[in-house]
């Protein structure tokens, strides 16, 4: 059977600044709440940082060739706000705009399309030292340094996002604390998803003054969660979970409205006019999505439900297929995903701009057989075209990741990578899922 995506369809690898640059503090680049947090013992699986990751930055040019070597169309990248603007605000860091000049420049002479995200979680530690997404100045902050980039940029890029996952960086950066910069507070919560939506907004109205043509839209996690068990407070504690994970963001950004029962939560936050600014137009939604979510009510908990992640196993399974995350395998749950914001938000635009597995790949006689990740990548692609061909207006795709890289807390353990890399010597190899990828770009398709 074979699977054909429509034509100009994009493919590409998604990555993100912290976790795979490396030079933390070269060329004037400021510290961010990730360089603190890694920095701070006890925070990071075996202690690891990404003070060099996979040390991107000087490697640019021979990344960027893996990525032409398969004719990959489009690459999804983030900015290091600090190492544009060290201090998050006030003087532009220059050495920091051209590293991100030359990147762009060596993508397009590769025929690549630059897919650019403002915010992949490395707030400048100096704006959390005044409160960070708790106090609103944030937002302010954050759309001027939208005009830097919108203004340095604008005439190199047409595609970019305000944030990436923010229900992510939200929850476990400020709620359970598992993620920089590690506070476990409520009310800090609530005012950060309320700051966080009119950064984006505002973001949007600096972007767009700037440059009008400009394609923009924000990246949201999303995923079906469904309850761990029949029992009433496991329902009901789904239905929280779900809008905690789900709508806070989604709902204001693209329905200008906030779910009906956390409009109690965020009303001393929420200022007249916010809304108006939160729901500028969208060109699109950027959907990220890697399993459904089992819930289970937990009172303990600061959003009185928790969903497994990291490396907990799924609630009450067994016999059950999971990645090395210990993430279920349901590609349906992607075809639903799709088919729900495509069913719920008006029909929009829709960029898949993150999903992948981690396995512990290894490395016999200088190849990588991961053949669980092809396996992977044929199923939820899959899923992909059956969106398509029930009328989803999915116009790409983007592999998560490009090569192995700092996995957050997990340090370098976690390899999504298509690429290889060896930690200590920072060598690239390309695993088998690599050359599958090629040739699904060269056909744009595959047989199943």
């Amino acid at each position: 059977m074979n699977i054909i995506f429509p034509k100009k369809f994009l493919w590409g690898a998604a990555t993100a600044s912290y976790q795979i640059e490396g030079s933390y503090n070269i060329d004037g680049k400021g510290e961010s709440i990730w360089d603190k947090f890694t920095h701070t013992p006890g925070k990071i699986k075996n202690n690891e940082n990404g003070d060099i990751a996979v040390d991107h930055y000087n490697r640019y040019k021979e990344d960027i060739k893996l990525m032409s070597d398969i004719n990959m169309s489009a690459y999804r990248f983030s900015l290091a706000w600090t190492r544009i603007l060290p201090e998050g605000k006030g003087s532009v860091n220059q050495k920091g705009l051209d590293f991100y000049s030359r990147l762009i420049e060596e993508l397009l002479e590769n025929n690549i399309k630059p897919l650019m995200t403002l915010y992949h979680w490395d707030l400048p530690q100096s704006i959390q030292d005044e409160g960070g997404w708790s106090n609103r100045d944030t937002s302010k902050y954050y759309a001027d340094y939208a005009s830097v980039v919108a203004k340095n940029y604008g005439d190199m890029v047409d595609f970019i996002s305000t944030f990436n996952e923010p229900a992510v960086f939200t929850i476990h950066g400020l709620v359970d604390g598992y993620m920089a910069p590690g506070i476990s507070d409520m009310d800090h919560f609530t005012a950060a998803v309320h700051h966080v939506n009119l950064a984006h907004g505002l973001g949007l109205q600096a972007m767009r003054s700037n440059n009008k043509d400009l394609e923009l839209g924000c990246v949201l996690n999303l995923s079906p969660c469904i309850p761990c068990s029949e029992k009433k407070e496991d329902v009901e504690g789904t239905k929280i979970y779900d809008m905690y994970w789900n709508r806070i963001f989604l709902d204001p950004m693209y329905k200008g409205n906030y779910p009906e029962n956390f409009n109690k939560n965020i009303e001393k936050y929420n200022k007249e006019g916010d809304i108006k600014i939160i729901n500028q137009e969208n060109d699109y939604i950027g959907l990220n999505h890697y399993q459904h979510t089992r819930v289970k009510s937990d009172p303990n908990y600061l959003l009185s439900a928790r969903g497994a992640f990291g490396n907990e196993k799924p609630f009450n399974l067994e016999d059950v297929e999971l990645t090395f995350m210990n993430w279920e395998i349901v590609p349906e749950a992607y075809y639903n995903q799709i088919m729900e914001v495509k069913n719920n938000y008006n029909d929009p635009v829709i960029y898949l701009t993150e999903n992948g597995c981690a396995y512990p790949d290894i490395i016999e006689n200088g190849k990588i057989n991961d053949f669980k990740r092809v396996e992977f990548y044929k199923k939820y692609l899959s899923a992909v075209k059956k969106s398509i061909d029930h009328g989803a207006n999915v116009r790409g795709y983007m592999t998560w990741t490009l090569m192995d890289n700092f996995e957050w807390a997990l340090g370098f353990e976690k390899r999504f990578g298509l690429i290889h890399v060896d930690f200590n010597t920072l060598k690239r190899t390309p695993k088998d899922s690599y050359y599958f990828y090629r040739d699904l770009i060269k056909n744009n398709g595959f047989t199943l």
